[in-house]
């Protein structure tokens, strides 16, 4: 593991997995705001392996925040090659190119796509600074889904938290939207309908005592932002990203509510995921629904910079914009 931190937050980075950002904490109260798996971080092996790609990809998963890349949700097929679930940047090892106090660099590259991946992290304050650089190394075109994976969860959340986002529409997955929103439905933030007609206000955060999942994608950004608060704790966590590359973002609650596997009704989770691509069911459903994935020409290189910051607020939030300045409402 890979520890950051400044006198305000502090940041681990799994290299063996992913690259991951196993957990975020704010130093002022001690807690991580980041999500943990009921079963945990595993070693990169040996251990036995599932047999379909989303479990190996859920087995693997310990929580906190991934980039999702070349494929979001279901594994489907591309260039005569199976895209698995989430895809492949999350489980492959990362080489370390540096790493100090508050800044570490870390790369790889793909095995189902010619893509290298950098990751460049740096903490300043309360902010934790991402850099990320996709590279195309084929002279061929690769159009792929690239989708940030950042899930938080108990003791930062619980009943009374709010949730805050630059976003003016609401779709529900038309396949699994889970068992608040009516499959395919459309509202506008914050303002919903639940499956039997009632309203419903998104930005309440539901406590651990609230069962519910949630699956739905947040649109017409005017800013590229969001943010949880918790009132009780005065302690918010907040993510802006650009809306040229992520148009979108994934809505995925988890609140004791999955019967059976993977969940047995043991995981408190809330995610907002900025996204290049929806649904949440690989790139060539995407596609076919209309929404293509993230083009890049032969040599392209992309770049694009995220800002998570931790702050103190008992409110919900207006905006974050550059540098991770967080406006109150």
């Amino acid at each position: 593991m890979l520890t950051l931190r400044t006198g305000d937050i502090e940041a681990v980075i799994l290299p063996d997995k992913g690259a991951d950002i196993y957990s975020l904490t704010d130093r002022r109260t001690g807690v991580d705001v980041l999500f943990k798996s009921p079963w945990g971080r595993r070693s990169a092996g040996p251990w036995p392996r599932a047999a379909s790609s989303m479990q190996r990809w859920v087995e693997a998963y310990p929580g906190g925040w991934q980039v999702l890349l070349p494929n979001g949700g279901d594994e489907c097929v591309e260039q005569n090659v199976t895209w698995g679930y989430h895809g492949e940047a999350a489980l492959v090892p990362w080489q370390v190119l540096q790493a100090g106090e508050t800044a570490a660099t870390l790369e790889t590259r793909l095995f189902t796509v010619p893509l290298h991946v950098r990751r460049e992290f740096t903490l300043s304050g309360a902010v934790l600074r991402l850099t990320e650089t996709v590279t195309n190394d084929s002279p061929q075109e690769l159009e792929v889904m690239w989708i940030h994976h950042p899930a938080f969860g108990a003791p930062f959340l619980e009943h009374g938290c709010l949730l805050s986002a630059g976003c003016a529409s609401v779709l529900a997955d038309h396949e699994a939207p889970g068992t608040l929103l009516a499959p395919a439905s459309e509202h506008r933030w914050p303002h919903a309908r639940d499956v039997s007609g009632g309203p419903l206000d998104l930005r309440a955060i539901p406590g651990p005592d609230e069962p519910r999942s949630v699956l739905a994608y947040l649109g017409d950004f005017t800013s590229g932002y969001f943010a949880i608060t918790n009132p009780r704790l005065r302690l918010g966590a907040g993510l802006r990203w650009p809306l040229e590359v992520f148009p979108r973002a994934w809505l995925w609650q988890e609140v004791h509510a999955g019967e059976g596997w993977p969940w047995y009704q043991r995981a408190y989770a809330v995610a907002v995921e900025p996204a290049s691509t929806i649904p949440g069911h690989g790139m060539g459903t995407a596609r076919a629904q209309g929404y293509p994935g993230v083009r890049f020409a032969a040599g392209q290189a992309r770049q694009v910079v995220l800002e998570a910051v931790v702050f103190e607020a008992d409110g919900p939030v207006a905006d974050i914009t550059e540098g991770g300045r967080v406006q109150l409402a």
